[in-house]
């Protein structure tokens, strides 16, 4: 009879595709988990896994069998999650995932308010691009995650909690800043194209959905960036646009007080725009620590001229 653990161990095997990796992140031998493995397709009475070359791939089996043990794996943890409520939520974890631009904004705004009424619960942050954070939530290595979210996910659900838009990012000591107008119906100062067309640019890196929005904006103005640095942390590209490396454009995230720093609206009243979501899981039991995170994450989330 298959126990839990049993499930979380062909469950990794899959996820990694390899015994090897899989066992080192179990903490456990190669041999250990190959024997395991042997058993495990024994008794199921049909192999759970094709061996190419050095590849485990799932057979049609190990496919039914993988996604009954990632559902049992979150109800165990949903158990888990219930019994620790029941016990008030004086203690543990809560896994949150999201996004480097808004990390800062989790560490400095809503930690330490989530800290004053579960002192005794540890948040766990994961920081990663959008898409590897929804794979973590389909997989049950998340909670909840913070992020932007433009299309649907299988057994995930969006509480949408704030609208972030394109907007060029500039030093505050910036003389873009005094060129910069307000106008009615834009949330920052509006900037012209003919004043930071010539600028140097920080960007996100290439890998980034700011980074795509950007450029799709750019060839659409016709113009070729000068792009002196590009920066896989969205932080470090606040850093350098402080230090007047050059401006930016990204999509708009909270950024800590003091920061010197200005966002600037492109003037246009269709630029590029991202709802920014509290993602979780269909179905899951969030106890009483997890539901007032979640509370706090959409209460505090504001941009600076908000």
């Amino acid at each position: 009879m298959a126990n839990v653990r049993d499930f979380e161990y062909i469950a990794e095997i899959a996820r990694y595709g390899s015994i090897s990796k899989a066992a080192e992140a179990l903490y456990l031998s190669q041999p250990t988990l190959t024997k395991f493995l042997q058993r495990v397709e024994r008794e199921a009475g049909q192999p759970l896994f094709h061996r190419v070359g050095k590849r485990f791939v799932l057979t049609p089996a190990g496919e039914v069998y993988v996604a009954r043990a990632k559902s049992i794996l979150q109800l165990e943890h949903q158990l888990e999650q219930e019994l620790a409520d029941l016990a008030a939520m004086r203690s543990g974890s809560i896994r949150l995932g999201t996004t480097a631009g808004r990390s800062s904004y989790i560490a400095r705004q809503v930690a330490p308010l989530f800290r004053q009424e579960f002192p005794g619960v540890r948040l766990l942050l994961h920081i990663s691009h959008t898409e590897r954070l929804m794979k973590m939530m389909q997989n049950n290595e998340l909670d909840m995650a913070l992020a932007n979210c433009d299309q649907d996910f299988p057994a995930l659900s969006a509480d949408p909690i704030g609208e972030d838009e394109m907007v060029l990012v500039v030093p505050a000591n910036s003389p873009l800043v005094d060129k910069a107008r307000r106008k009615e119906g834009f949330r920052f100062p509006v900037i012209g194209v003919e004043h930071w067309r010539e600028e140097p640019f920080v960007l996100s890196a290439s890998i980034s959905h700011s980074y795509s929005l950007a450029m799709d904006y750019f060839r659409e103005l016709g113009i070729t960036p000068n792009v002196v640095m590009e920066m896989q942390d969205l932080r470090a590209v606040m850093d350098a646009v402080e230090m007047g490396v050059g401006v930016s454009m990204f999509v708009s995230v909270p950024y800590r007080s003091g920061r010197a720093l200005r966002y600037l609206s492109l003037g246009r009243r269709d630029a590029p725009k991202q709802t920014v979501s509290v993602i979780t899981r269909q179905g899951t039991y969030y106890n009483e620590a997890q539901r007032r995170l979640m509370a706090l994450l959409k209460e505090n989330y504001h941009l600076p001229e908000d």
